[in-house]
């Protein structure tokens, strides 16, 4: 499978212990098999079924996805982002809006975060929320943007 380049400024802001980060090209209209078959190579992530993720994500807005994007890079899933996260840095945002777009025009967004179905009015960095879990680790949370020919997928998983 093709794989794209994220840009630069995201080395910094994915932990590679919790988290996998990946912007590929999608071959067929099957985004869910797509995802699945890219993150099934990461042990945390390994048991991870496509009809399962199907009926777990619900769709976000574009900025309930650059509010899961922080939550991925600078949250923890246990104890709540990380009171950073709850401030807005121009610096972060603004490298995780370029990664949010590097999966192209018309891209929409997916999550496991239960606060997903309060739809607009959802609080992504709330200190306390649920997940519909998708993989072998205590908690975890996605966010997957999916555009006519990309997809791009931020998870963070941690155990407890």
């Amino acid at each position: 499978m093709k794989q794209h380049q994220l840009p630069m400024c995201a080395q910094g802001y994915f932990d590679e212990r919790q988290t996998f980060v990946a912007l590929s090209h999608r071959k067929d209209d099957d985004w869910y098999q797509v995802a699945t078959e890219l993150v099934r190579g990461n042990a945390a992530l390994h048991n991870v079924d496509a009809s399962e993720l199907r009926d777990s994500v619900m769709e976000v807005s574009r900025e309930g996805a650059l509010d899961l994007a922080t939550l991925i890079s600078a949250g923890s899933l246990l104890y709540g982002p990380r009171y950073s996260a709850q401030r807005r840095d121009h610096g972060r945002d603004s490298c995780l809006s370029d990664v949010l777009d590097s999966v192209g025009e018309g891209a929409r967004y997916f999550t496991n975060h239960g606060e997903a179905e309060e739809g607009d009015a959802a609080n992504f960095l709330a200190s306390a929320y649920h997940v519909n879990a998708l993989a072998d680790t205590a908690l975890d949370v996605c966010l997957i943007g999916v555009s006519h020919d990309r997809i791009l997928i931020l998870w963070r998983f941690e155990d407890d």
